[in-house]
């Protein structure tokens, strides 16, 4: 196989743009993921650790609540290398279930707990977990399809540490099959008094994360080293420099089963003794409330909830204890920016870009320094990426140009689990693959065009449906957006209205003309009343190309 560029002799112009105290390199530490717990605990044992709607605990109950959970799974069977399916909302639980497994060298495959039974038998098929973790419905609605529970079922209900009485077995509704059992996680916790007999954990290089794409027919699992999740908490770290071990306030809205909640929001919350506020999918109202309310310094979360946010909640809402809010998985509107800065009272808004190959993070606009509006910003610390011919990796492309964007670093996964020529196409020697046509400029900041396989030429300029998308959401009266690209190739947009609101076409399109450039702009919009979505809840653009190509304008 032809060989890629040394990515220790790219030239890195970036770097001269990194602000004081973002270094281009660190020394990485060569630990797992428990050693944030523990150091936390050792050092800011007394400080809030998590608060929930419900609950909050300090740093050293954190840690003995995860010893406490890692010896139940144990005594249940669980081992290093097992595969734990892990279908929990965020509630102060899930944390520690997470620390738990890793503790014991065992390997998370985080989920949506409402994800459907066919996209959650299509991961189980390909991870083959030894147990499953998750809300009482979530698993007796898996019990109830046969040979899909795990021989291990655990029920969290966000209780475990109140008095109860009971036993931690439940009535079966259906008959057992050999092995199988499911029991409470409550009540084998109280029964445990002050054994805590944690078996011997995992190194550096072990799995750590089973990182799935479900809305696909056949998914594939990421695998995530607890040396990639540790790097990635590392560099986010670095690049908010006045980050204060033991005092900074991190709000955590989106899914930990998503990795950006899961690494730049618990990961990198725990690393700096950090408060983290765990909200489960909240509306604007409620975001922009626990903020008045909390006062966090600190904000990951997608640029939709960041709209909506500053759209939707009521102004009379403090705002202003939050210092930076970076957000990424698409390009954040600069009117966004501007009013969450006027709200904050300056803020820092900045955007950054992963990809699950790579924990995720590798670029980000400086938090302090200069940041061009609706780019990737820079790669982070010891980070290296180039632009390639998409026909010919080995050929590196001039500033200016579009090509496939490679990316290296220590946060690069090990491959997909148990898919050997999937693995060799995408990760290439230190390299992955990434699968997104970029552009860069001559001092290094990196412009996202869109996804290879979505890409449409319209007008000499490649087009992104995706990126269209983005821009229709972000109008205040549209609740979600698909689009297709037809033969010609003609861009159709079709939107779904928010409640109670009016959506016009010729409205949409001025707003789109404003926001793109004129070749990305639709042919046509039309409003419909839902939707074709995955099983993710994702747009499936086929279906609904499919739908349009029947009809006429």
């Amino acid at each position: 196989m032809p060989a890629l560029p040394d990515p220790t002799v790219v030239e890195r112009p970036w770097v001269a743009a990194y602000p004081p105290g973002v270094p281009p390199t660190y020394d990485l530490p060569k630990v797992v993921l428990g050693r944030f717990v523990d150091d936390a605990a050792r050092d800011f044992g007394d400080r809030t650790a998590l608060v929930t709607s419900t609950s909050t605990m300090d740093h050293a109950t954190l840690r003995d609540r995860v010893d406490a959970v890692a010896t139940v799974l144990g005594e249940l069977g669980l081992e290093a290398g097992d595969r734990v399916l892990v279908l929990l909302p965020n509630q102060a639980t899930t944390p520690v279930v997470l620390f738990a497994l890793w503790r014991l060298g065992a390997v998370a495959v985080p989920l949506p707990p409402e994800l459907g039974i066919d996209p959650l038998a299509a991961v189980a098929a390909d991870a083959r977990p030894a147990a499953a973790i998750g809300l009482e419905h979530t698993l007796e609605a898996m019990a109830g399809q046969r040979g899909l529970l795990p021989p291990v079922g655990v029920i969290v209900d966000g209780r475990e540490w109140e008095p109860r009485r009971g036993t931690s077995r439940l009535r079966r509704r259906r008959p057992a099959e050999a092995g199988e059992h499911l029991v409470r996680l409550g009540p084998l916790v109280g029964a445990l008094g002050q054994r805590r007999a944690v078996p011997p954990g995992p190194v550096p290089d072990d799995p750590a994360v089973l990182s799935y794409r479900y809305d696909v027919p056949r998914p594939r699992g990421t695998v995530l080293t607890h040396a990639n999740l540790v790097a990635n908490a590392f560099q986010a770290r670095l690049w908010v420099p006045d980050v204060q071990a033991g005092r900074e306030r991190l709000l955590t809205a989106d899914p930990l089963h998503e990795l950006p909640a899961l690494t730049l929001g618990l990961l990198t919350g725990l690393l700096a003794a950090a408060t983290i506020y765990l909200l489960d999918d909240p509306d604007p109202q409620t975001l922009a409330a626990a903020i008045d309310r909390e006062q966090p310094t600190l904000l990951f979360t997608r640029p939709d909830r960041l709209a909506r946010l500053v759209s939707e909640s009521s102004s009379r809402r403090d705002l202003t204890s939050l210092r930076v809010c970076v957000t990424g998985g698409a390009p954040l509107d600069p009117e966004v920016t501007a009013e969450l800065e006027i709200r904050t009272s300056g803020a820092r808004v900045r955007e950054g870009y992963g990809l699950r190959e790579a924990a995720p993070l590798t670029h980000a606009q400086p938090v302090y320094g200069r940041a061009s509006a609706q780019t990737m910003g820079l790669p982070v610390t010891d980070t290296v990426a180039v632009v390639v011919d998409p026909d010919d990796l080995e050929t590196q492309l001039p500033a200016g140009t579009p090509g496939m964007l490679l990316v290296a670093g220590p946060q690069v996964a090990a491959g997909y689990w148990e898919r050997p020529e999937e693995t060799a196409a995408t990760f290439r020697g230190p390299w992955v693959v990434t699968g997104d046509i970029v552009s860069v400029t001559d001092d290094g900041v990196f412009h996202h065009v869109g996804r290879a396989d979505e890409l449409v030429h319209r007008g000499g300029t490649l087009v992104s449906p995706r990126r269209v998308e983005e821009v229709l959401e972000r109008h205040a009266d549209v609740h979600r957006a698909g689009v297709a690209v037809l033969d010609g190739p003609t861009l159709v947009a079709v939107v779904t209205r928010r409640r109670r609101h009016r959506v016009a076409a010729d409205e949409l399109l001025a707003h789109c003309r404003a926001h793109l450039d004129a070749p990305a702009v639709p042919d046509r919009i039309e409003v419909a009343a839902e939707l074709p979505t995955t099983a993710a809840g994702e747009i499936d653009r086929s279906e609904l190309r499919h739908q349009l190509s029947g009809r006429t304008t």
